[in-house]
């Protein structure tokens, strides 16, 4: 296959998202330290929390899987079929079952190890891409919530796609993103141990896989991005607008907001993908530093392994800041050299994962092309 039909940036952005994941659970870990830069009108500047828009790389990772998952299945299927269905679902487990399934397995006898017993609840929740759908089935890994979203992604799949051909791609799109924001106009008002439940679940989110799937949408008909949205100030103007969508998230606007705090997360990550989305047509469609920079050889490496990473990381990183915490206590410099030791270590855990759990799928349909590198000519 030509890499330069490779649509390289994608791959750079699936880094950003898994050292963005890293970064913020490291950062909790170490006690979420400050990082001062002066204060203004005797308010601290913290560094640390101005910039954990990072932390939300799961997001990222959901508007991306839109664009992947509309570019491999919608082109080829305008219509329901049971059988392109069966083989879609059949496809993605096969794709993202192994590593997943080795992390869990790994992550369970971890806890059987240290004197919990085996959780065989738990796991089996696991196995099914159902944890989300029981409460308290989150002990193996935190992060494994979102492996259960996006596998309930792709049993919706088809139906966005008979709704687009049947109704109408934007009127779907209106649809979908109107039911998403019902539906956390709904949870958010209730108490935060129900939020908590149902913030993971695919209607609170799946306005975050449609954005992607618009940008799929205007990539495969060569839509020009609008002058304010090209070239690197384009792609600041998306930054801003994800920004936007987190800083409605953030304790201290929740608290200003008062009785309308929270109608502020009910548009929060909608707002933060939507920037996300933006991000993505621009670094596809234009070129700019950023576009650049994401198709560099190493964020390009790192996101290929971006999915195991973003697997193994969780255990690693506790004890790491474990230890960093005990030698060095809850500082800035010891978080940031947390963060180095986390992902010395978690490369080669990736790299390995990669090349034994998902490498023999891509060889076996005989591409080494990543999900997130999807060959234009291929979707067309």
């Amino acid at each position: 296959m030509n890499a330069q039909n490779r649509i390289a940036p994608v791959d750079g952005l699936r880094t950003v998202a898994a050292l963005g994941v890293l970064w913020a659970h490291v950062w909790v870990f170490m006690g979420n330290p400050e990082l001062s830069v002066g204060t203004i009108g005797g308010v601290t500047l913290d560094l640390n929390r101005a910039v954990s828009i990072v932390g939300t790389g799961v997001d990222l990772f959901f508007v991306i899987s839109g664009f992947c998952m509309y570019l491999m299945y919608a082109r080829s299927q305008d219509r329901f079929s049971l059988r392109a269905f069966a083989s879609f679902v059949r496809r993605r487990w096969l794709r993202i079952a192994p590593a997943f399934y080795a992390a869990a397995l790994a992550a369970a006898v971890g806890y059987a190890v240290a004197g919990h017993g085996f959780p065989w609840l738990d796991f089996a929740s696991h196995l099914a891409f159902a944890n989300i759908l029981v409460p308290g089935m989150g002990a193996l890994a935190a992060p494994f919530w979102s492996l259960s979203t996006e596998w309930h992604f792709y049993l919706v799949l088809p139906a966005f796609i008979w709704a687009a051909g049947r109704f109408g791609f934007w009127r779907t799109v209106a649809a979908c993103a109107a039911c998403t924001l019902a539906f956390r106009v709904w949870i958010f008002p209730v108490p935060p141990s129900y939020v908590v439940d149902w913030h993971a679940q695919l209607p609170a989110r799946l306005v975050e896989f449609i954005w992607g799937a618009c940008v799929a949408r205007l990539y495969l008909n060569d839509t020009p991005l609008p002058r304010v949205l090209s070239g690197w100030s384009g792609f600041i103007v998306a930054v801003a607008i994800a920004y936007l969508g987190r800083v409605l998230a953030m304790t201290a606007v929740v608290k200003f907001g008062g009785v309308a705090a929270p109608y502020l997360k009910v548009f929060s990550e909608p707002v933060l993908t939507l920037g996300y989305a933006l991000m993505l047509w621009n670094v596809v469609s234009s070129e700019s530093v950023f576009r650049r920079w994401l198709s560099h050889s190493i964020p390009q490496a790192v996101g290929r392994w971006s999915y195991s990473l973003y697997l193994w990381h969780w255990w690693p990183a506790v004890w790491i800041c474990g230890w960093v915490r005990g030698e060095f206590g809850a500082t800035a410099v010891g978080q940031y050299l947390a963060f180095a030791m986390a992902l010395a270590v978690l490369i080669p855990i990736a790299w390995l994962s990669f090349r034994l759990l998902e490498a023999p799928y891509f060889a076996k349909r005989g591409t080494d092309t990543r999900d997130g590198a999807i060959i234009r000519a291929a979707a067309q």
